[in-house]
């Protein structure tokens, strides 16, 4: 299996999730001094001097609540932490506590639970809220001065992570952070799921932030919003019902009514839905109270779906329960079903194909025309499917979501006849002509804005598709450039190994396979593993110049040769490879940062003198042979190691970790490493490898590193050096057929799809694959047009 052995997990790198979204927002200037806000909230002055944790947290204590929110489908329930700021009723939490229009209510910390009145005033952009609770004499806490707080100075986190009541952490303020403009306080202390909204206290009892964030990496790093904004929103605060806050972005109830919950809400003349319905398959309908008009006529929305995966369109002939008709793209396809009843056995599927006139990732016009026997339905214009289906008689219409699917509706019509916006033969030439005297080098003419004015509706949108034309050939022409370099530096990198390219159609007849080097040494040279790690490099990084790294290698070779002296023998020359590299150059296992790409590329390794197992691995070995020592490369699972074999016939072989500053394992060592990466101590451990697994390993873990960080393009390049590399691998060769799909190079993906079918390899589904061909070629007739 490939990959088994690599020095890099498949995961990610760690990074900060944020519990919700920010929008990017520069941070206000803190005041010079933070005055105590409002005549209910506890003055600064009136705050004693330091106290011990115990008292702490038991005053504390006395102003914590619990904030619960009801969920979207008014079911579940959500909560967080808050704390009171103000004796007559005034709750601060963070803002994504709440949600949005749900009922919300605060426990206090006798029991009571409270409904919350007025929502105070709210940032969803610092994500902070003030509640409003019917509520005297309660017990606030005071607000301090975030700008005064050091770095390093102790404080404590106070609130209801995982539902624990009145929990109370220790910490440090570990630092300041920006995070989206936003200046953060960063905090070393216990951060769980219910957190947010917890106070942070500073050792005199002061409220100096709000917890807001966490980080995924580890339990006991989360950030704050400084307490001085906390202090701005008292001052000037925007009392807002509960009542008329649960309407805020609500649908028109005059307009629409929905079923089965999921989010359905209004904003900026959009319908927005997202959320889980809880009928059969997560699907929601959203529909209009009156009857639908008199047949013929047409209803039509524009559509856009967050992700291609889900599903969301029309609704029609809808009795208001389960039985209607949906018209909607559904996984890149356009699909008609009828909804016959509550599951899946009572529906069927008119229609499912993909269609060219779909836009995947933009808005796209739907419309369906109704008449007394049959339906016809439109994607952008283009008659799609036409029904002659009667089976569910007239009824309401409206919109309908599938599957918690995100998406944005707009521009919902209905009406008798609906025009088309698609221009006229007539005006796309009229509208070409003109398009075609806008220059590169400046905005259009007002000769240009003028003759455009009467055309528009028709020419927006052609205007549109020749702009995202323009763009999107730029990025391909971007990415031909890195291909085609790309290209030039495997044919490097095969030749660096002492391997001859494989012709495109005889590649596994052609193939250089690893134990063949003897067969080919009349015609090629001896692999240089140096230059062929160091062209991995290149592959990313066009600057890097591979020759002056060797020459570096070369230099440090000539060093360790003239310290150990002339004579010097077979140990003494390794024991003084060890001190120079290790001691006085101090090349190292890189620790803190060991999930970057520099460590997978040789020259950084050099540069910086820290890397992976094997990229340190690959230079002391090189080194080693500069030197006339025979130093191997062993792939242990999950951490490489070298072993020098001695000339002389009794001396004894050393296990070396390279990582480890030259540390000598013994054969136990080794089989306990192997051990930890769940693996048998199998023979195939301690062969030593060629330059091809080497740099084949390299690849593979900067492929891990791609994967991770979804860069669909840069794991493409490994995926096509390491196929190159071992044309008859199929778990390779089957990645880049996913990968060359995705990207959309589609007749590429077919040759690999076609390879499949001719060589079958062990496991393979002829079947499955004939389908998927056939899929590709479906995709490519849409993509080409042809």
């Amino acid at each position: 299996m490939r990959g088994r052995y690599n020095d890099l997990p498949r995961c990610g790198f760690p990074f900060i999730v944020l519990i919700t979204c920010f929008s990017p927002l520069a941070d206000a200037q803190e005041p010079a001094a933070d005055a105590a806000v409002g005549p209910t909230t506890v003055a600064e002055e009136s705050v004693p001097s330091e106290r011990s944790l115990p008292d702490l947290a038991k005053e504390v204590k006395q102003s914590l609540v619990v904030v619960h929110a009801t969920g979207r489908d008014r079911r579940s329930s959500a909560q967080g932490t808050g704390f009171v700021i103000s004796s007559d009723g005034l709750i601060a939490t963070a803002r994504h506590v709440i949600g949005d229009r749900r009922p919300i209510r605060v426990e206090l910390t006798d029991g009571t639970s409270l409904p919350v009145t007025h929502v105070h005033t709210a940032t969803g952009l610092l994500d902070l809220v003030i509640l409003r609770v019917d509520a005297t004499d309660l017990t606030p806490l005071p607000l301090g001065n975030s700008k005064n707080v050091a770095v390093g100075q102790s404080v404590v986190v106070a609130g209801h992570p995982r539902g624990f009541k009145d929990s109370v952490h220790a910490g440090i303020l570990s630092g300041r952070d920006d995070i989206d403009g936003i200046s953060m306080l960063q905090l070393s202390v216990a951060i769980e799921p219910g957190s947010s909204g917890e106070p942070v206290i500073d050792r005199r009892g002061r409220v100096i932030g709000v917890v807001t964030l966490k980080s995924t990496t580890t339990g006991h790093l989360g950030f704050a919003i400084p307490v001085h904004h906390l202090k701005t929103m008292l001052d000037a605060p925007v009392p807002i019902p509960i009542k008329r806050w649960m309407t805020i972005g609500a649908l028109d109830p005059k307009r629409w009514s929905t079923l089965w919950d999921a989010d359905w809400r209004q904003r900026a003349g959009r319908i927005l839905v997202d959320g889980y319905g809880t009928a059969f398959g997560g699907r929601s309908l959203c529909l209009q109270p009156a009857a639908a008009p008199e047949r013929p006529f047409e209803i039509q929305a524009d559509v856009k779906l967050d992700e291609e995966s889900g599903a969301a369109g029309l609704a029609f002939h809808a009795d208001g329960d389960h039985r209607h008709y949906g018209f909607y793209p559904s996984a890149g396809k356009i699909r008609l079903t009828r909804f016959n009843g509550p599951d899946l056995n009572s529906w069927t599927i008119l229609h499912n194909e993909p269609h060219a006139a779909y836009r995947p990732g933009d808005w796209n016009t739907l419309k369906v025309r109704i008449e007394d026997d049959q339906f016809h339905c439109y994607v952008n214009d283009e008659l799609v499917v036409e029904s002659t289906d009667t089976e569910i008689p007239p009824g309401r219409i409206g919109l309908v979501t599938f599957r918690g699917t995100a998406a944005g509706f707009r521009r919902f019509v209905v009406a008798p006849s609906i025009p088309s916006n698609r221009p006229t033969d007539d005006q796309k030439t009229a509208i070409g002509r003109i398009l075609d005297t806008v220059q590169s080098v400046r905005p259009a003419k007002q000769q240009t804005i003028e003759q455009l004015m009467p055309l528009e509706r028709q020419s927006a949108l052609l205007i549109e598709q020749e702009a995202k034309a323009f763009e999107l050939k730029a990025v391909h022409l971007r990415q031909l450039a890195i291909d085609v370099h790309a290209a030039n530096v495997r044919k490097q990198i095969l030749e660096a190994l002492g391997r001859k390219p494989a012709a495109k159609d005889t590649e596994r007849e052609n193939e250089a396979t690893l134990d063949d080097a003897a067969d080919q040494k009349t015609t090629t040279p001896s692999p240089d593993l140096l230059k062929a790690a160091l062209l991995v490099a290149v592959m990313d990084n066009a600057e890097v110049d591979p020759a002056a790294y060797v020459a570096r290698a070369d230099q440090m070779a000539d060093e360790i040769r003239e310290e150990a002296g002339k004579n010097a023998t077979e140990d003494e020359l390794l024991r003084t490879l060890d001190r120079i590299l290790f001691e006085e150059y101090g090349f190292h296992g890189s620790q803190s940062e060991y999930y970057t790409q520099s460590n997978s590329y040789l020259n950084e390794v050099i540069d910086d003198r820290e890397g992976l197992p094997i990229t340190l691995s690959v230079l002391y070995m090189e080194l080693a042979r500069r030197l006339d020592l025979k130093v191997v490369g062993l792939g242990l699972p999950g951490h490489y190691v070298v072993r020098f074999e001695p000339k002389e016939p009794d001396a004894e072989a050393q296990i070396i970790d390279v990582f480890n500053s030259g540390k000598r394992l013994s054969t136990a060592d080794a089989e306990q490493l192997i051990k930890s990466s769940r693996f048998p101590p199998l023979p195939e451990f301690f062969e030593a490898q060629q330059p091809t697994q080497i740099v084949k390993r390299m690849l593979t873990n900067l492929l891990g590193l791609a994967e991770s960080e979804r860069d669909d393009e840069r794991a493409l390049r490994y995926l096509e050096t390491l196929v190159m590399l071992d044309t008859s691998e199929p778990q390779t060769r089957a990645q880049r057929l996913e990968l060359r799909a995705r990207t959309g190079r589609l007749s590429e993906a077919m040759d690999d799809a076609d390879w499949f079918i001719s060589e079958q390899p062990d496991g393979t589904n002829t079947d499955r694959l004939f389908e998927l061909r056939a899929a590709l070629q479906r995709q490519l007739t849409l993509q080409t047009g042809e």
